[in-house]
């Protein structure tokens, strides 16, 4: 069978076009949806009329042509992943999409699907995007063959980790444990793999699986001379070191970090491993020190045109300054981080959004302002919509807090309700009797 039905039946879709508008004058509507379903093989003639129908033109390839498209597509896919080059992802993107191709073998369509995908997660395309890709690979993966079981479950795993659905994304790509040595994979797919997992582990709050696999990437990276990658997996380790408190440890491996960044000229990743240390610092409750690295990680930001990791490093010296209760210094610097969202602010980014609710809460709180409840309300509510757990239980227990102090118990009840929900589900817990 070839992937004519389900080429088809996705361009409808996009198009927005029902069964019996496509179908009318060609076939029947049940024809048609046998098509679809790739449950029969249509006649040229028909499909001629149903692409004609659909403005769509398909170039058609012989087998072996067929197999030297995809192992091309391999190749840069390959490299779109070991390098992280999105504007050689954004080309290889474009060529792939615009050139419309009907896969006489089956196989050869959906790991075609597969490829898209990863490429489309690693730039973090728009969700309506991604969620039309997502679902193509959701309704073909009963078909996959074992490699591409495994591809389809890391890419899936990834579209759940960027939708903050880390548990979900932890479950799937672990799925894929087992069969890692039973199927023909080149060695920087299993750096992937390994890097992938250490990332959702650290997500998941398992840090010595974090560790394992972080390390198990690095010496891949490193033994091939993948120094951005090896970077990656460097500042990973020190963060989980630094969850699990061993603070040496962590800063030892952000200095090795660093020492990479220098020896070979990265200086892009320089300003995130001066947030790492920073926290790092912030976290053993030495303020100064971390505002220190905090504003050197700004001036590496600057430099480098980092318009969100400037956001984040400016909010980490506003929760600094708010530790010490400095209202004048955190209402400073919330003026500064609204002129960076007034510049950023033609983005359409749910990012960007967080971060004005961010700074509002700040700014409100410090500002003692009539506003701070409803502000607050209304920022739990956004970190509700973008299913952001973290930030949920952090306002609701500063909210919870706010109410008891003015004594309206009942509704602090709710907030801090709200916030022991989020921390079951982060520990997996269904019932109080399993604390």
């Amino acid at each position: 069978m070839s992937s004519i039905g389900y080429i088809i039946k996705q361009e409808r879709l996009n198009q927005n076009i029902k069964q019996t508008v496509l179908a009318k004058g060609i076939c029947s509507t049940s024809y048609l949806s046998k098509i679809e379903n790739n449950s029969t093989v249509p006649s040229d003639e028909v499909i001629t009329f149903l692409l004609k129908r659909l403005n769509l033109e398909i170039g058609k390839l012989s087998n072996e042509e067929e197999n030297k498209f995809i192992e091309d597509f391999y190749e840069m896919y390959k490299n779109a992943i070991i390098q992280r080059d999105k504007k050689l992802i954004k080309v290889t993107l474009h060529e792939f999409s615009v050139q419309k191709t009907y896969f006489l073998q089956l196989k050869n369509y959906y790991t075609h699907n597969l490829y898209m995908f990863r490429l489309m997660l690693i730039l973090n395309e728009k969700i309506e995007n991604l969620q039309s890709a997502y679902e193509v690979i959701i309704k073909t993966e009963d078909n996959f063959d074992e490699k591409q079981r495994f591809i389809s479950n890391l890419n899936l795993g990834i579209y759940y980790y960027l939708n903050g659905d880390y548990y979900k994304a932890l479950s799937k790509v672990e799925s894929s444990l087992a069969s890692v040595n039973n199927i023909s994979i080149e060695e920087w797919e299993v750096a992937d793999f390994h890097n992938v997992l250490s990332l959702v582990y650290l997500k998941c709050n398992e840090f010595f699986n974090t560790i394992n696999y972080a390390s198990k990437s690095l010496m891949y990276y490193k033994d091939n001379l993948l120094f951005e990658r090896a970077i990656d997996s460097y500042i990973v380790i020190g963060i989980a070191h630094k969850k699990m408190r061993k603070y040496k440890e962590a800063e030892k491996n952000y200095n090795l970090a660093k020492k990479l960044v220098i020896d070979y000229k990265v200086f892009h990743y320089e300003g995130m491993i001066y947030q790492n240390l920073g926290s790092l610092y912030a976290i053993q409750e030495n303020h100064v020190k971390a505002i220190e690295y905090y504003k050197l990680s700004l001036k590496s930001k600057e430099e480098n045109y980092n318009d969100d990791g400037y956001l984040i490093t400016i909010l980490s010296i506003i929760k600094e300054y708010s530790k010490q209760t400095d209202q004048v210094e955190v209402l400073r610097w919330c003026e500064k981080g609204f002129k960076v969202l007034e510049e950023v602010k033609s983005k359409d980014n749910f990012e960007f959004h967080s971060y004005k609710w961010h700074l509002e809460i700040y700014r409100t709180l410090h500002s003692k302002s009539i506003e701070f409840e409803v502000v607050l309300k209304k920022a739990i509510n956004h970190f509700e919509l973008v299913r952001d757990d973290r930030h949920v239980q952090k306002y609701s227990i500063l909210l919870a807090n706010y109410f008891f102090k003015e004594s309206k118990f009942k509704a602090a009840d709710l907030y801090y309700q709200k916030s022991i929900q989020i921390l079951f589900k982060q520990n997996f817990i269904m019932k109080w009797e399993d604390l």
